[in-house]
C-alpha cells in the first residue's frame, strides 16, 4: 500500500559529502518540469513506505537500495533505480565490499561509475542484465570544485586543517576499545591499530602547529572535522584561541579549500578538491612517520601523496606555509588518476545523470503539490524534534529548514546550469 506520486526522491546519504549535487540535480530536474524532494537517512525509509515514486535517485552506499519494497516494485516495472556510489574510486579489494558479489543488480535502471577503472572493474567481476545500464559518469565533485575555483575569493590569512580524528573523537563517543571489539577478523582489528596510530600522532602535532601560527604568524586556523567527529571537543581550542580559530561546517570542502590559502593534514581523498581549486596542501604525514600504518587502513590514499607537499619537520611545514604564491603540487601519476578514475563522458557530470533521469516521459498528477507540501512539513516536524533533542542526525542528515544554502553554494549551482544550458 501507498500513495502513488511522481515527485522524485533524491537520496543525499551525507550532509557534507553528497547533498550539494543531489541540489544540483534537483535545480536541473525542477528546470525541465519535474518536482523533487532531496531525502535523508532520517526520512528516506518512511517516505518510500508511505508513497510510491516513480523514480528515485540515491548517492550513498549501494545497502541503501537494497529495500524489500524497492527491489520489487522495481522489478515490477513500477520503480525507476538510480543509482551513484559515495566513494566511487578503491583498490579491488575495496570493491569487492563496495559491490558485494551476492547481490542482484539487475533492478537497477542505472548505475552511474566516476571513471572507466570502476566501470571496468564492475563489467568484469559483477553480472548485470543490461550493461549499456552502467554509466560513465565521472566524480560529481569535479564540476563543483571547479565551480568554486571560480566564484570563491580565496583569504590569504586562512589556514585549513583537515580534521581526520573520527576513531579517538568519535561523535557518539563510543570507547577506542569498542572498535576493535567489533571486528571479528584479526586483519581489520589491525586496521583499526592503523587508524588509531595515525590519529594519535596527528594531534600533538596539531597542537605544535597551531601554537606556531599564532605566535608566528596572524593566520586564521580553520579546522575542518571529519563527520564523524564530536565538534563539541572543540570548544577548548575556540576558548583559547577566540576569533583566530573556528570550526568550518560548510556543505562543501571544495568551498572551503576554496577559501583557504593552504591545507594541512593528515592523507585524505579531500585532496583532490584541493587540486581542483588550485589550493596547495601540506601533508604532516611523512614527518609523523604516519605514512606506512595509514596506508594499511586506507591503501587508496597512497594516490593522495603525489598531489601535496611532505615536510619531514614542522619547522619545514612552516616555512610552505608562509610562502607568498605556493603552487599546488600535483605529479603525473596523480593527474593519470584523475583521467582515469574521476572523469565521465561529460566535464559537467549533472548532464549524464539527468539525461538518464529524465529519458521517460515526465507524469504530472494534481495529487503530487498536496504529497510535496505534506513532506515538508512532516520533516520540519522530525527535524526540529531532532533539533530539541540535540540528536547528532543532524549533523549528516540535510534539513530545508536547519541546512540555510550558503551564497557560494547559490552561485556555484548556478553557474553549473548555465553551463549545462549552454551546450
Amino acid at each position: 500500500m501507498g500513495f502513488r506520486t511522481n515527485i522524485i526522491l533524491l537520496y543525499s546519504d551525507s550532509l557534507r559529502r553528497d547533498f550539494s549535487a543531489c541540489l544540483i540535480i534537483k535545480e536541473i530536474l525542477r528546470a525541465n518540469g519535474y518536482k523533487t524532494f532531496i531525502c535523508s537517512r532520517r526520512n528516506f525509509g518512511l517516505f518510500i513506505k508511505v508513497l510510491k515514486p516513480r523514480k528515485i535517485f540515491i548517492i550513498g552506499q549501494i545497502d541503501m537500495i537494497y529495500n524489500e519494497r524497492i527491489i520489487k516494485e522495481a522489478k515490477a516495472g513500477e520503480l525507476e533505480v538510480h543509482f551513484m556510489p559515495a566513494e566511487g574510486f578503491a583498490y579491488d579489494s575495496e570493491y569487492v565490499v563496495m559491490y558485494p558479489a551476492k547481490n542482484d543488480y539487475d533492478f537497477l535502471k542505472s548505475v552511474f561509475f566516476w571513471g572507466k577503472n570502476s566501470l571496468g572493474w564492475f563489467v568484469k567481476n559483477r553480472n548485470i542484465d543490461d550493461t549499456e545500464k552502467l554509466i560513465q559518469a565521472g566524480y560529481s565533485r569535479l564540476p563543483i570544485a571547479t565551480a568554486y575555483s571560480e566564484v570563491v575569493k580565496k583569504d590569504t590569512k586562512k589556514v585549513g586543517f583537515i580534521g581526520r580524528f573520527p576513531a579517538v573523537n568519535d561523535l557518539y563517543k563510543r570507547s577506542v576499545m569498542s572498535f576493535y571489539l567489533v571486528e571479528e577478523l584479526a586483519e581489520n582489528r589491525y586496521k583499526t591499530m592503523a587508524r588509531l596510530d595515525a590519529e594519535s600522532k596527528a594531534i600533538n602535532a596539531y597542537l605544535d602547529f597551531f601554537e606556531k601560527i599564532i605566535q608566528q604568524t596572524d593566520y586564521t586556523i580553520s579546522l575542518r572535522p571529519h563527520p564523524n567527529e564530536n565538534l563539541n571537543t572543540y570548544a577548548a581550542l575556540k576558548k583559547k584561541y577566540g576569533e583566530r580559530f573556528e570550526i568550518n561546517n560548510d556543505f562543501d570542502v571544495a568551498e572551503w579549500m576554496s577559501e583557504c590559502r593552504a591545507i594541512v593534514g593528515l592523507a585524505s581523498s579531500s585532496y583532490i578538491d584541493a587540486y581542483l581549486v588550485k589550493t596547495p596542501v601540506i601533508c604532516l604525514d611523512v614527518l609523523l612517520g604516519s605514512s606506512k600504518s595509514t596506508l594499511q587502513f586506507d591503501p587508496g590514499l597512497e594516490w593522495m601523496y603525489e598531489s601535496c607537499y611532505l615536510p619531514e619537520t614542522i619547522e619545514e611545514a612552516m616555512q610552505l606555509l608562509v610562502q607568498e604564491n605556493l603552487p599546488p603540487v600535483a605529479k603525473q601519476r596523480f593527474v593519470d588518476l584523475i583521467e582515469n578514475d574521476f572523469k565521465g563522458n561529460s566535464e559537467l557530470v549533472f548532464d549524464t545523470v539527468t539525461d538518464k533521469i529524465m529519458e521517460t516521459p515526465r507524469k504530472n498528477s494534481p495529487l503530487d503539490g498536496l504529497y510535496l507540501l505534506g513532506m515538508h512539513v512532516f520533516d520540519m516536524a522530525l527535524a526540529t524534534r531532532h533539533k530539541i533533542k540535540k540528536n547528532t542526525a543532524l549533523q549528516f542528515d540535510f534539513s530545508y529548514y536547519y541546512h540555510p544554502l550558503s551564497l557560494n553554494l547559490k552561485a556555484i549551482a548556478q553557474r553549473i546550469r548555465k553551463k549545462l544550458r549552454a551546450e
